[in-house]
């Protein structure tokens, strides 16, 4: 029979407690503040126990099973009630349950065999199976003792999990002082592999250890009333070996927890090293505010010594930032100085440096509705700091790197901004580029959508640069240009085509600097050219089918006048400017230069014919295109010189695509109108069968057989063979000089509850001359993470 007892429901109050002290255990799983700032350091972080880039199937699967089954937890305007098999009086005050034992209250439902409970002593003893539910942890024991006078309460040989991640844990002894908002907890351990079903039988030794890996404690001690937890004798295990040992440990309750995270370790080897040197990175997280946060970062370098890194952050709702920094006693540099490469590629030697260093500061700002701002600057103590040490491996092969500061507004139609551009060099022979110190613009777009006026589009761009170099070295004229272009244009958009005529204008203005390289003679340029363009197309479609499809094929030719008078630009230094990018686009494109210190002067007709395959619903399927240009005129504005171009017709532009389930192709080509031989080409093909397998490739060709030609193929795949291990690689290769540029493999083992990666780095510095790295990173899922997997790397490579 089922008995309701609501004098007996005082019982739940001290379960109540009991629960309170096991839900603070969320901290074991520490989140790190801002994650949409992805760093390649180590970070503690909330996640479940889970492998990375597993279907959802997986991931439940990976899940730890329950130790209880959940119960439905009563809302907080249940009545409290208790029900049992058998209700026995044993005395006056004391009374017995027997046989399916369940008290509710709202939010905690107890369970158990059997419970004592007096009535005069307001104690209550609960045997054989006690389960404690909540929406948020589950509890179970051999045994619990409970007292409402003391407001205490203990259960022995207990387990605990909780609900979102199913991270689960054991203690011997659970004490409760609901008074003082004290919970004590004797051998405890913590992790997020799969459970594994026992009876507590003490603390285990280090090799009967059941678990990947877990946390154990031999007392915590968690205080609510000031929110800070304090364990004693910590040990991490790992495959059952002890990997980490503290004899004392204090950490805060909420979200995150200061104290040192996992290190991460290597080799790498710079262009004057004859064998690679091992370095070990050990870093101590911060956990300030809510929203700051700062890791200290010590790595020991086998020769160069100790390298101080520091990661502070802060993230409030407008604004963010990261500043990183790095400083090193270099041993090597401070006797032989630092390494480079000369003109005729032999390694040579600076002056004594003993100092090494670097910071950056990336931050974005919205300071109001429209008005966004963004920083990323960079400083370094020499050019090859980055080669030399492994503090960011994005930037040890790259001769330079941009440095901007922007403020940007938006308002419907109307756009400005303010910057700074500047560029880090970071070879000896890196070249010196312009900077914009500073840069100021605006554009204002309206459309007379109504009227006579509808079609009507007006457009104007303003903008005035300031160019300098940074160093008397680089020899190169300075000056402060401003743009002006207005603009108006008639378009006409219908279902079987478009129609669009625009004119131009544009009014370039120099004054030029006396730096001592003015070569140009006259401190004052103006280039005032305008540009006229009419532009048509049309698209026919028609329906066929290929078995059992149904297809669209459409046909689309295009066709372009433009017309720019000659104007004499030779006398002008080239500050942004450079020919056109191959793009099938630029066939139409009003100006054959990018930037504005060259305006082109053409009178020119472009066509092209494009046919696209969709499917029935317009899903795009396969697209080709040709084109060309014919020229009415000669060319005189180049780049460079004065020569003329005289041919009366260009290259020809071919435009290939292909999507075709998960396998991707896009080219764009150019072939010499002469004999049809390939000059430039742009090709990506991409195999996406699945999370399990990406592969990527990308190829570039510039000038086919001609001087200056470069060809380089980049490419890269991504391979989960199964559940637990995963291959990668990343292979650069320039066919041009017949040598590899960067080669970057990695193997990772994923289990539900923990990962590793190795990875080995081949990348070229100089000439014949590479940097060899090796990285080894683990992770303990639901405890914390190390380092870059290989898949985001061949993300920001190959953009997958």
């Amino acid at each position: 029979m089922s008995i309701h007892l609501r004098f007996l429901l005082r019982i739940g109050s001290f379960f109540f407690a009991l629960s309170f002290a096991f839900s603070l255990w969320g901290i074991l799983s520490p989140a790190y503040a801002n994650e949409s700032i992805q760093q390649t350091k180590i970070k503690t972080e909330t996640t479940s126990s889970t492998s990375c880039d597993t279907s959802p199937a997986q991931q439940e699967s990976c899940k730890p099973a329950w130790i209880a089954t959940p119960r439905p937890i009563p809302s907080a305007d249940i009545q409290d009630n208790a029900s049992a098999d058998e209700l026995i009086q044993t005395s006056p005050d004391d009374y017995k349950l027997l046989g399916n034992v369940v008290i509710e209250r709202p939010g905690s439902i107890l369970i158990s065999n059997e419970a004592l409970f007096n009535r005069i002593k307001q104690t209550a003893h609960a045997f054989g199976q006690v389960e404690l539910h909540r929406s948020d942890i589950i509890l179970t024991g051999n045994t619990a003792t409970l007292n409402q006078s003391d407001k205490t309460a203990t259960i022995n040989e207990s387990q605990y999990q909780f609900t979102d991640t199913r991270a689960h844990g054991t203690a011997k002894t659970v004490s409760i002082d609901q008074q003082d908002r004290l919970a004590n907890l004797d051998d405890a351990n913590f992790t997020t592999c799969k459970l594994t079903h026992f009876f507590w039988q003490g603390k285990s030794a280090p090799q009967d250890k059941k678990y990947d890996w877990e946390l154990d404690f031999s007392h915590l001690k968690i205080d609510d009333a000031k929110r800070r937890i304090y364990g004693k004798n910590a040990v991490l295990y790992f495959q059952t070996l002890p990997v980490f040992y503290t004899p004392y440990i204090n950490f805060p309750m909420d979200n995150r927890a200061s104290g040192f995270l996992f290190p991460t370790f290597g080799t790498q080897q710079s262009i004057n090293q004859t064998s690679p040197e091992s370095y070990l990175a050990i870093p101590y997280y911060f956990n300030i505010a809510p929203n700051y946060d700062d890791t200290l970062t010590v790595m020991q370098m086998s020769k160069r010594g100790t390298v101080l890194g520091n990661e502070f952050r802060y993230l409030q709702p407008n604004h963010s930032a990261t500043l990183t920094t790095h400083w090193l006693r270099d041993n090597l540099t401070a006797k032989d100085g630092i390494a480079y490469l000369d003109s005729s590629g032999n390694v040579q030697h600076t002056n004594p440096v003993t100092d090494r260093w670097d910071a950056q500061l990336t931050a974005q700002q919205h300071w109001a509705e429209g008005l966004n701002s963004d920083i990323s600057w960079r400083e370094v103590s020499d050019k090859s700091f980055y080669a030399d040490v492994p503090v960011d491996t994005t930037l040890d092969t790259v001769t330079t790197t941009e440095r901007h500061v922007n403020l940007a507004y938006q308002n419907q139609n109307f756009s400005s901004h303010i910057s700074m551009l500047n560029y880090l060099r970071l070879r000896k022979d890196a070249p010196y580029n312009y900077e914009k110190k500073p840069e100021i613009g605006m554009s204002y777009f309206h459309n007379f959508d109504k009227g006579a006026l509808k079609n009507i589009n007006t457009n104007i761009i303003a903008e005035a640069t300031d160019f300098q170099v940074s160093s008397s070295l680089a020899q190169k004229p300075e000056a402060k240009r401003s743009y002006l272009s207005p603009s108006v244009d008639y378009t006409l958009v219908k279902p079987y085509g478009h129609l669009k005529a625009e004119v131009v204008a544009n009014k370039v203005h120099y004054t030029m600097q006396n730096n001592g390289y003015n070569t140009t003679g006259a401190n004052e340029h103006d280039i005032t050219v305008p540009q006229y363009a009419l532009n048509g197309g049309l698209t026919f479609e028609r329906n066929f089918s290929f078995g059992s499809n149904d297809f669209i094929q459409t046909l689309e030719p295009q066709v372009q006048y433009l017309y720019v008078p000659y104007q004499n630009q030779s006398n002008i230094p080239v500050f942004d400017t450079a020919v056109q990018s191959l793009d099938f686009s630029n066939l139409f494109s009003y100006n054959r230069f990018s930037g504005y210190d060259r305006i082109g002067d053409t009178n020119q007709v472009s066509t092209a014919l494009t046919t696209r395959f969709l499917t029935a619903d317009g899903t795009p399927l396969a697209q080709a295109g040709i084109g060309q240009i014919f020229y009415l005129d000669d060319r005189k504005v180049q780049l460079t010189g004065t020569s003329i171009d005289t041919s009366r017709v260009s290259d020809y532009y071919l435009n290939l695509g292909l999507t075709v389930g998960k396998f991707s192709f896009a080219s764009t080509s150019q072939y010499s109108r002469h004999n049809y031989e390939l000059t430039n080409a742009n090709n990506r093909m991409k195999l996406d069968l699945s999370p399990r397998f990406k592969f990527l490739l990308t190829n570039t060709v510039v000038n086919n057989n001609r001087p200056g030609e470069q060809e380089n193929v980049a490419t890269g795949f991504n391979w989960r063979i199964n559940d637990k291990w995963t291959l990668g690689s990343y292979w650069n290769y320039d066919f041009t000089a017949e040598r590899k540029t960067e080669i970057n493999s990695a193997i990772r083992y994923d289990s539900c509850c923990w990962a590793s990666e190795l990875s080995v780095k081949e990348a070229q510095l100089a000439n014949g001359l590479y940097n060899y790295g090796i990285q080894y990173m683990i992770e303990l899922k639901g405890l914390s993470s190390v380092g870059t997997p290989f898949s985001k790397y061949l993300t920001n490579k190959l953009d997958f």
